[in-house]
């Protein structure tokens, strides 16, 4: 706008948001330039709305252009919201030049489409993509894709972006199905075509997600579209799986038992047999089942024994509370490939006695989960039930929280924080190593380049710069593949979506080739780093063990 009427402007533009509806429009610019922009929020999902937007535009258009001899477009260039009103705006024979000058410079009307010259006055208001509502955890996003860089499944499938996108296109069809009038075969096929939209989301939505929440930390508005996706698993869950996961819940004991007794059956089998032989069975077998049964790979551990009773000194001034994971516990012993033989929770003890500490294990340790493997599943009524046993358990063994937890799992050590809320103070390996036991410990840094690797649940917590502090107190040189971001084996995933992690840890190899080995904080994420990145993965806490000694 010419400086002189930019005030005048900019009432006028306030009185066209409130004569349209705009309440919530905010206006912005340039003053010195007599520039105004403007933004506001606008549904496209509805005829009215899209009528709205046409008419508020056609004023917009107006106002500047015969009000105040303005520009449309202030420093920005022409796009497809203004291109039918070019000619509007530099008068009809300065736009008969344009034309001339592109049919000279592109005939065949190839560069750039209907965005500067466009025939079309309604162009504006064509081809418009809606947002409708699909589920309160997702409906702020904008589509901006800055979540897309740290998503496992983003050079497979879906990205937390089209993964959303996916879902309000259903949401928009199943409206559309719902409110359309017209001959029983229409809505028949419009049905059909809703039933095989939603057949096909699956794999690339749900079933590839590793709803690690990755993408809310990049999010502008910290969107987690990975709880949205544990939602809709929890949406479709029907009353079978609801029982066979409360039946899980209150067996656990005899279900990790089972696991830890299943693995090591499979790791003496494939002594036996071989790693060949293993994976064909394996996949023949998965294939039979249509993918519903994990695959065995060369990196599955062996159960390992059970967690034993800890030694007991009720004179013991430094105590801990020590909660071994059920992965830890179901799923600690090493691989047929792993030098490093003792189990994560005995090599867990090891490390808090050689440090002075008292082990402290709760009660009925065997039936104790956080509730991770139910959330991630959609049963969050069953995590919080077993949250709530943990909770219970550990107060009663901590003295009511004086003595702290320590779990040997960064992902479940998440949950347990935000369900505790600070009644007891929580630690995963880093955060209580760097706290409690650099003080007691003599380090010997090893000579010997190792990798690393921050899970999801590090990077959610802000320890993964906690976690490159205490590798380089244990290593001589440390590499961390900062392009890694969530591994993708996601709990189970590995097993059952094994691309999922094959895609995520593309090229891990490459950056840690010449590593001797590879440290992590969930025993689930570094069978899939083991498996892709050519080296050993295992818990941080084998590190500080092996390069420490009591202090003198």
């Amino acid at each position: 706008f010419p400086l002189a009427h930019l005030a005048d402007a900019a009432l006028d533009l306030q009185a066209l948001f409130g004569k349209y509806g705009y309440t919530e429009a905010i206006i912005f610019g340039h003053a010195f330039e007599g520039n105004l922009h403007f933004v506001f929020t606008q549904d496209f999902s509805h005829p009215f709305e899209v009528e709205r937007y046409s008419r508020f535009m056609a004023d917009v258009v107006a106002m500047t252009v015969d009000r105040y001899d303005g520009s449309l477009k202030a420093e920005h260039g022409t796009g497809r919201n203004m291109a039918p009103f070019v000619e509007k705006e530099w008068g009809a024979d300065a736009f008969a030049l344009m034309k001339e000058i592109k049919a000279i410079f592109d005939p065949d009307n190839i560069l750039n489409p209907g965005v500067i010259i466009n025939p079309d006055p309604d162009a504006h208001i064509r081809d418009l993509k809606s947002m409708p509502a699909t589920h309160e955890l997702a409906d702020k996003c904008i589509e901006c894709g800055f979540c897309e860089p740290v998503c496992p499944s983003r050079h497979l499938t879906f990205t937390p972006r089209q993964r959303i996108a996916g879902r309000r296109e259903i949401s928009r069809r199943l409206a559309a199905q719902g409110s359309e009038e017209g001959p029983l075969k229409k809505k028949a096929f419009k049905r059909s075509t809703l039933k095989k939209l939603t057949q096909a989301y699956q794999y690339p939505g749900p079933d590839t997600c590793a709803a690690d929440g990755l993408c809310g930390t990049r999010c502008p508005v910290a969107i987690d579209t990975g709880k949205m996706i544990k939602a809709l698993r929890g949406e479709a869950h029907g009353p079978l799986s609801r029982k066979v996961a409360a039946a899980v819940s209150d067996n656990f004991d005899s279900v990790t038992r089972t696991i830890r007794r299943g693995l090591n059956g499979a790791d003496r089998l494939h002594a036996l047999t071989g790693t060949p032989f293993m994976e064909n069975a394996s996949g023949l077998a998965a294939n039979l089942m249509l993918n519903k049964l994990p695959r065995w790979n060369r990196e599955m551990p062996s159960g390992g024994p059970p967690v034993g009773p800890a030694p007991t000194d009720p004179d013991a001034s430094l105590k801990v509370v020590y909660f071994p994971s059920c992965a830890s516990r179901a799923m600690g012993g090493p691989s047929q490939n792993e030098t490093k033989t003792d189990a994560l929770p005995a090599k867990t003890v090891s490390l808090l006695e050689k440090a002075g500490y008292q082990v402290i294990y709760p009660e009925n340790l065997d039936n104790l989960c956080c509730g991770q493997a139910f959330e991630s599943k959609g049963f969050p009524d069953i995590a919080d039930k077993k949250a709530a046993q943990l909770h219970h358990a550990v107060l009663k063994v901590s003295e009511n929280g004086r003595i702290p937890l320590l779990c040997d799992t960064s992902p479940c050590l998440m949950r347990i924080k935000a369900f505790f809320e600070g009644s007891i103070p929580v630690y995963e390996p880093v955060a209580f190593i760097l706290t409690f036991l650099m003080d007691r410990l003599e380090f010997t840094p090893k000579q010997a380049r190792i990798a690393l690797h921050p899970t999801c649940s590090t990077r959610k917590m802000g320890l993964e710069n906690r976690l490159l502090e205490l590798a380089n107190a244990c290593a001589a040189e440390v590499v961390w593949p900062e392009e890694i971001y969530c591994c993708g084996f996601a709990g189970d995933k590995g097993f059952t979506v094994p691309e999922l992690n094959r895609s995520a840890l593309s090229g891990l190899d490459t950056h840690v080739c010449t590593c001797e080995a590879g440290y992590s904080t969930s025993k689930t994420c570094e069978i899939g780093l083991s498996l892709h990145g050519g080296i050993p993965y295992r818990s941080i806490l084998y590190l500080v063990d092996e390069v420490t000694r009591p202090k003198q």
